[in-house]
């Protein structure tokens, strides 16, 4: 009983807390108690049970909560300057939204931090109205939106084009009207240029625009194999499909390169019209050549190519190298475009650091970010990760091994290879160029598209996953 007794008193001892207030002369309140203001210095010290959420409160500025816990340190509470807004619609009772957040039915009257704010009001039977306002710390603004039931439409070209609406004619670009919201057919015409014929839709947004450019007399469209590769045309580089407009009825020349490709400039002459033009670049070949024991094996890109030393022709300039010597493993990535030659010893242990989002590594005071690889003496090292938290590990290190850090264990990894440089796409969406190293995904099937071929892949947590 008597130690429950302490127990239950030391849990009810206040303590003196100290904190220091930008703006000065800001009020500190627990619940329904002003626990002290603090003075022109901004400093205030009061009794308060611990732990405990105190408000700072000051009129022209945001109040702020701060849970308070610690009686040893001084509590640096900023306070943000308020700004009102004003908000008003004809007709009333519009519901007002500022950065998707709900604020009521205008009219109303908001005290929010300073900056740009995005706004929306909306009202059944009416158009609904986006805005965006700035407003300074301190300022009072006041808006009044008027809503229609009608969306209206600018509609713009480049060059000046005669409009069709549904077949009726309009005018000429620019051109403002009133469209209910629905679907419309709208064909531009100008000389020269080719007619264009497309499908709008007018939502109900009470202010909306369509932009439109024109096809000049002349255009090109060019499709490269690999579909990596980059068109260059004077200052314009474009992926694939590549396609430039406004060009003129001259001899042009194009440059065209891929990673893993050599580069090929083509000269040709466009007609007016639309100009296509297909494009197949050949794979750069180099020699890589790899310093090895006899006795060891050497992998490339996940396959098992030599063993012993080797010169071998490949394309591209990454590759994944790998070698084991009995229970000896080694790992490494070689650029081809800094050195052709490799030399492979067994004293150092290979660590690999996988890539995860916004995550990277600290070893021995120097930050990786990922994927990367370094070599380690034998030994123990302490290994920092560092994404939203930071988690310290201390790992013994032997020499001629392999050491993958799963910064989360939820996480398997995917590596891709293929034998030129190719797209890579896990459920259809880009991860990147091959190879693709130590990609990491959830537990699960995916399907892996590489150089034409797609794959079903099974990843499993803390495994890593090979496709070639």
């Amino acid at each position: 009983m008597q130690k429950l007794i302490v127990l239950v008193l030391l849990a009810s001892t206040c303590f003196a807390v100290n904190v220091i207030t930008n703006p000065p002369n800001v009020e500190v309140r627990y619940q329904q108690t002003v626990l002290a203001i603090t003075d022109r210095s901004g400093f205030a010290s009061f009794d308060l049970t611990l732990p405990a959420t105190v408000v700072f409160s000051k009129p022209g500025y945001l109040s702020k909560e701060v849970f308070i816990n610690d009686p040893n340190i001084t509590y640096h509470v900023n306070l943000t300057a308020a700004s009102t807004l004003k908000i008003d619609s004809q007709p009333t009772d519009a519901h007002v939204f500022i950065n998707n957040t709900f604020y009521g039915k205008t009219p109303v009257q908001i005290e929010l931090p300073p900056g740009e704010k995005n706004i929306v009001i909306r009202k059944d039977g009416y158009c609904e109205i986006t805005d965006s306002v700035t407003i300074m710390p301190f300022e009072k603004k006041q808006i009044n939106y008027q809503l229609a039931m009608i969306p209206t439409v600018l509609i713009t070209s480049k060059p000046v084009s005669t409009v069709w609406i549904d077949g009726k004619e309009i005018g000429k670009t620019p051109v403002q009207l009133d469209l209910p919201a629905g679907k419309y057919m709208l064909t531009l015409k100008a000389n020269d240029f080719f007619t264009l014929t497309e499908q709008i839709s007018v939502s109900n947004l009470q202010r909306q625009s369509f932009d439109f450019s024109l096809v000049p007399s002349a255009s090109l469209k060019v499709h490269v194999i690999p579909d990596h590769a980059i068109v260059e045309f004077e200052n314009q580089r474009k992926l694939q499909p590549a396609v430039f407009y406004e060009i003129p009825l001259q001899e042009i020349t194009l440059k065209i390169s891929a990673q893993g490709y050599q580069t090929k400039e083509i000269t040709v002459t466009p007609e007016q019209g639309v100009n296509e033009l297909t494009v197949y670049l050949e794979p750069d070949i180099k020699t890589l050549n790899v310093e090895i024991a006899d006795d060891a094996i050497v992998y490339l890109d996940g396959k098992a190519v030599s063993r012993g030393s080797l010169r071998i022709k490949v394309s591209g300039d990454l590759h994944w190298v790998e070698a084991k010597l009995g229970e000896k493993s080694w790992a490494g990535l070689v650029d081809l475009a800094k050195t052709d030659s490799l030399t492979i010893n067994f004293d150092r242990a290979t660590l690999i650091m996988p890539r995860l989002k916004d995550i990277r590594y600290v070893v021995e005071g120097v930050t990786f970010y990922p994927p990367a690889v370094i070599y380690l003496p034998a030994g123990f090292h302490t290994i920092e990760i560092l994404s939203s938290t930071k988690t310290r590990r201390t790992l013994e290190f032997k020499a001629g091994s392999i050491n993958l850090i799963k910064p989360d264990q939820e996480y398997g990894y995917l590596c891709v290879f293929s034998d030129a440089v190719a797209r890579c796409y896990v459920n259809q969406e880009f991860v990147g160029l091959t190879p693709v190293l130590f990609y990491s995904l959830k537990p699960d099937i995916y399907l892996v598209q590489v150089g034409g071929k797609e794959f079903q892949v099974k990843v499993e947590a803390g495994q890593v996953v090979y496709v070639h």
